[in-house]
């Protein structure tokens, strides 16, 4: 945790003191204060308090905090000199359309956002305005600078889309059904391999069409599944906030990499699973938001493009670091 803001001098005739501040970084010639650092953690700390019974977890969360915040606002004093030297300004209706844009999306009127941010953060009118001046800043600064690089092809779409539809997969819920074919502790290898053969062979019935829960019913060794046709019932991927709520139950780690890789009607191949061979079929899965490229393609772009500045960002304040004199004093 970093010390206290300030120590005091004592005036050797006047009896008089002189106030301190404790510098906690400098950039260039600019020094960022620790009063500064912690009038920016204050919101954060409210939301720590809130959310972190006191301890030392919380201790070691504010520790963290206080530590990528002076980190951000040594990025943004690099930033606030750049915008110097390039012209680069923020007007106050720059920043009433951020917030315009912002209680737009969030469907609240912009009295509504500034007070919902009040009671969350205990950030004033003023200091919320000027962390949008902020972002706004950086915003045009690195607009700017990839400006003429952005190069959005096709391919960056296709792939985009891909990547979100299989990360939105791993929180929908699913319904899998399956056949347990029990091998047993220490079984023969002829064991296994008659067990295996049972397995191949209904896969390949239940993907001609025939009906898996009747499969299920006949051939499976799963007392509590058999009855109802294999049927596990709604699960959910174990990262899924559902499940980590624990609202829903998960299928095993080794088979549920299996069940996110089916589409709902589809057969998995046979799996050996602790003493026995498993064969899965997704009944049904959680409708996607997501149903063609066509349909998506204004938000992958918009993805892509933000993908974009922030890794030009990135290098470009890399960049900055390396040309300016900085340092972070503990």
């Amino acid at each position: 945790m970093l010390l206290s803001a300030a120590f005091v001098l004592g005036a050797s005739t006047s009896a008089r003191a002189i106030t301190v501040e404790k510098v906690v970084a400098v950039v260039g010639e600019k020094a960022i204060l620790l009063t500064d650092l912690r009038k920016r953690a204050r919101p954060f700390l409210t939301q720590l308090a809130a959310n972190v019974p006191e301890g030392p977890r919380r201790t070691a969360e504010e520790s963290k905090m206080y530590s990528q915040l002076l980190d951000r606002m040594v990025d943004e004093q690099l930033e606030a000199d750049a915008a110097v030297r390039t012209n680069t300004t923020v007007s106050s209706e720059d920043v009433d359309n951020a917030l315009r844009n912002m209680s737009g999306m969030a469907r609240v009127t912009v009295t509504a956002l500034l007070d919902d941010v009040r009671q969350n953060t205990g950030m004033t009118e003023q200091e919320y305005r000027q962390e949008i001046r902020r972002q706004v800043l950086e915003g045009k600064l690195v607009s700017r600078l990839v400006q003429e690089r952005f190069r959005i092809t096709e391919q960056d779409v296709e792939r985009m889309y891909e990547r979100v539809v299989r990360q939105e997969r791993a929180v929908r819920q699913y319904n899998p059904a399956w056949i347990v074919l029990q091998i047993g502790a220490g079984a023969t290898p002829a064991r296994q391999a008659e067990r295996m053969a049972l397995a191949k062979e209904l896969v390949a019935r239940a993907r001609k069409g025939e009906d898996f829960a009747k499969l299920a019913e006949q051939y499976s060794d799963d007392a509590d599944t058999r009855p109802k046709g294999g049927d596990l019932g709604i699960r959910a991927p174990a990262m899924s906030p559902v499940a980590m709520a624990g609202k829903r139950g998960v299928m095993a780690p080794k088979l549920e990499p299996v069940v996110l890789e089916l589409e709902p009607g589809q057969v998995s191949e046979p799996v050996l699973y602790k003493d026995a061979v498993v064969i899965i079929k997704l009944v049904s899965r959680q409708p996607s938001r997501y149903t063609t490229l066509e349909a998506a393609q204004r938000e992958m772009v918009q993805r892509v493009k933000a993908e974009q500045l922030e890794l030009a960002k990135a290098k470009w304040l890399k960049d900055l670091r390396r040309r300016t004199h900085w340092e972070i004093r503990r």
